[in-house]
């Protein structure tokens, strides 16, 4: 046998099972076809099924027959078993023309004795003809006709057929009380009534033929919906369970949702005209409707880690309701406006999680629902649409949690585009979301993490090859940015050495070094004093990561360049341009660069950079040699500067550095180990607090002191 083409492997590794599964739907779509086709042929010979009667009758009906017999099943075997109050108070009532079991067949033997029995003036041709009457009469039933339709027809057997009709009235008596507000289950053939849910209507309740739903409509009529109807339903499914009281509520939940919609023509089983009665509804709806569910499927909150509701053996009687709730509410919180509204809905919404994971077209609908509520509503509504997310992500699989990571992240570059101080706050706000659901999963929270990062550092190469204008701000830009103080934050929190020392090693830790080495990347991209505020971003992100995960980061050279830079050194001009805010821009403005306020912002942020970056290493065991080159630096330059303002800051940050290698140094002289004991080095005054030493205490201070200073100027930039 010849060797595959390389091509061929190919082709069989990125696109057969693609093409595989497109031919599957294919052919699923003319099995469809087929079937209704033949459905269709049925109804149209079904009609003449009043119109003669005895042996005639029976010939007439052969070929139907014959068609149900070729498609057998379990449905019709329990459905034999049932009498008539059980089939109308039960699992038949729902079912529509499209969900008519393609395996009916005839009675069984043991019902035809017991028929047999009930009427024994007739002789043996009698009741095989009655048997088939009422095997035809349950055909008709679990179709689901309209209920003039059923009633035409019942009044046409009693005129043609009068001892079948009245062995009816005496037998089956409810089957010729058909009440026509039943058949308004029929409607749930519109489930999800918008062009993009037509698949989910085929899947739930079937599709009519062209003719047959313009027929439908002319028959049906719209029902008031009133609070009394409302109430009765809601005492019947908290009470007893009701399936038939929740089929009701479900239609009028599905109007309720499409009450804006009346224009476009799609009956529905119920009209909504009171406001008061649209809120009753949907409060019964949101409360109440899952727990009917959980109830029929014996599920409980505790058990959605271990399973979903569709693991249970009575899904497939119940999908096709939970499946009509599903759409109508997705449905209603795409379109709802007031905050409020959208608030209680999302918050009743969470019960709902569940059901949404056993669906997986209407799960991701749903998480994408919920992305767009966090980002741009309310914060109240941003929380609870969070608290949404988290859940879907925690209880779904593990491909879900990988889709609600992607949601969360491209969600939040999206919109990070622009940042003052008005969109600060919902930056931040998102940030922190992102990064606790990042933590629900760390296998595929470092999948996830490779693939963006890996992004990042390819926009930086290209960059740094291409050198273009378009090529640098691919990169200097506040998307580009943010994403690495994201990554930044989300490093510091789960790779923290009191959260490893308590849950063991995280995979994230392996991202530590790429997502750097990005970082020092970016800073050595542009150079120029004219971006220093970028590169303050970077050297943060980066003290962030040592902070929390005690890794050493070599970022004095950076931050002495800067110290170097002529921005520093030149005698700055006079201006009175209001001070630069380096947490909101990335670039200077030209007419900042040379003054006075600009070069005393880059000092304040300076000073502020060297104290954290130190400050971090303040207990280490290692700090006097570590202090050393950035004494020696500093001391240099405050001989050459002659702006006292900062020489000052200068002169007293050395001073603490001083009084920190002399605290290590008594510390380190009481020790008895070597230095090649890396793990008593480690421990080198692990319970010591980082406030008790000097460079700490000072630390501590400024930051308090930078605190209470953004309090009070917090209100002069929102105006």
């Amino acid at each position: 046998m010849p060797k595959a083409k390389k091509a061929t492997k190919k082709f069989q590794k990125q696109h057969l099972k693609d093409v595989l599964e497109r031919r599957k739907k294919t052919q699923k779509i003319k099995i469809g076809i087929t079937n209704r086709k033949k459905q269709k042929s049925y109804r149209r010979e079904n009609e003449n099924f009043t119109e003669s009667k005895g042996k005639d009758r029976i010939q007439e009906n052969k070929p139907i027959r014959n068609l149900q017999e070729n498609q057998a099943g379990d449905f019709v075997k329990n459905l034999d078993e049932m009498d008539l109050d059980d089939f109308f108070g039960s699992e038949g009532e729902g079912l529509t023309e499209n969900e008519y079991p393609s395996d009916y067949s005839e009675p069984s033997k043991n019902e035809s004795d017991e028929l047999g029995n009930d009427d024994e003036n007739c002789d043996n041709s009698e009741k095989a003809e009655l048997n088939k009457n009422i095997t035809k009469m349950r055909k008709q039933s679990v179709i689901g006709k309209s209920g003039s339709q059923h009633k035409e027809q019942l009044q046409a057997l009693k005129e043609k057929d009068p001892k079948f009709y009245k062995y009816l009235q005496e037998n089956d008596a409810e089957l010729l009380d058909f009440d026509v507000s039943d058949d308004g289950l029929d409607d749930d053939d519109d489930y999800g009534s918008q062009d993009e849910y037509d698949d989910l209507e085929n899947e739930t309740l079937g599709s009519l033929e062209q003719g047959s739903v313009e027929a439908h409509k002319k028959e049906t009529s719209q029902l008031l919906l009133t609070k009394e109807m409302v109430s009765t339903w809601q005492k019947s499914i908290i009470e007893k369970h009701s399936l038939r009281s929740l089929r009701r509520l479900l239609l009028a939940f599905r109007a309720g949702a499409h009450i804006d919609e009346d224009e476009d023509g799609v009956p529905y089983a119920y009209k909504i005209t009171s406001p008061a009665v649209f809120n009753n509804l949907i409060v019964v709806c949101l409360k109440y409707v899952t727990d009917v569910f959980d109830h029929y499927l014996n599920y409980a909150e505790e058990d959605s880690k271990k399973k979903l509701p569709s693991a249970n053996t009575k899904w497939k009687s119940i999908e096709p309701l939970v499946k009509s709730y599903l759409i109508s509410l997705l449905h209603m919180l795409r379109n709802l406006s007031e905050d409020d509204m959208i608030y209680f809905v999302v918050k009743e919404s969470e019960k709902s999680v569940p059901y949404y994971l056993c669906f997986p077209r209407l799960s991701r609908d749903y998480l994408k629902a919920l992305l767009g509520l966090w980002a741009s509503a309310q914060d109240k509504v941003r929380i609870i649409s969070f608290l949404n997310i988290r859940k879907l992500g925690s209880t779904g699989s593990s491909h879900f949690i990988d889709t609600c990571l992607k949601g969360i992240y491209t969600t939040f570059v999206r919109y990070c585009k622009s940042t003052t101080v008005y969109t600060i706050p919902s930056i931040n706000l998102m940030s922190n979301c992102g990064v606790e659901i990042y933590g629900l999963n760390f296998k595929a929270s470092y999948q996830s993490g490779f693939v963006y990062i890996r992004q990042l550092a390819i926009h930086l190469r290209n960059s740094m090859l291409v050198k273009s204008k378009e090529s640098y701000q691919a990169v200097y830009n506040w998307q580009f940015i943010h994403c690495l103080e994201f990554w930044s934050q989300v490093l510091a929190t789960y790779c923290d050495q009191k959260y490893l020392a308590e849950n063991g090693e995280c995979q994230l830790q392996a991202l530590i070094y790429p997502l750097v080495q990005v970082c020092l990347g970016v800073i050595r991209l542009i150079p120029t004093a004219q971006h220093f505020p970028l590169h303050f971003h970077c050297l943060r992100a980066m003290i962030r990561i040592i902070q929390k995960t005690g890794t050493f980061i070599p970022l004095a050279p950076h931050i002495f360049d800067i110290l170097d830079s002529a921005e520093i050194h030149r005698k700055p001009k006079p201006s009175t341009l209001k001070s630069l805010d380096f947490t909101l821009n990335l670039k200077a403005p030209k007419n900042y660069l040379g003054t006075r306020i600009y070069q005393d912002g880059i000092c304040e942020e300076l000073v502020d950079i060297m104290l954290e970056y130190y400050g971090s290493f303040c207990l280490s065991i290692a700090f006097p040699e570590l202090a050393i080159p950035a004494i020696v630096q500093l001391k240099r330059h405050i001989k050459k500067s002659k702006n006292s303002k900062f020489n000052k800051q200068l002169h007293h940050l050395v001073e603490k550095f001083e009084q920190n290698s002399k605290y290590i140094e008594q510390h380190r002289a009481q020790i008895e180990f070597a230095p090649n004991d890396r793990a008593k080095v480690e421990t080198f005054m692990q319970n010591t607090d980082p406030d008790n030493t000097p460079l700490g205490s000072y630390v501590s201070a400024v930051r308090t002191l930078k605190i209470q200073r953004l309090r009070i100027l917090k209100p002069e930039n929102h105006n």
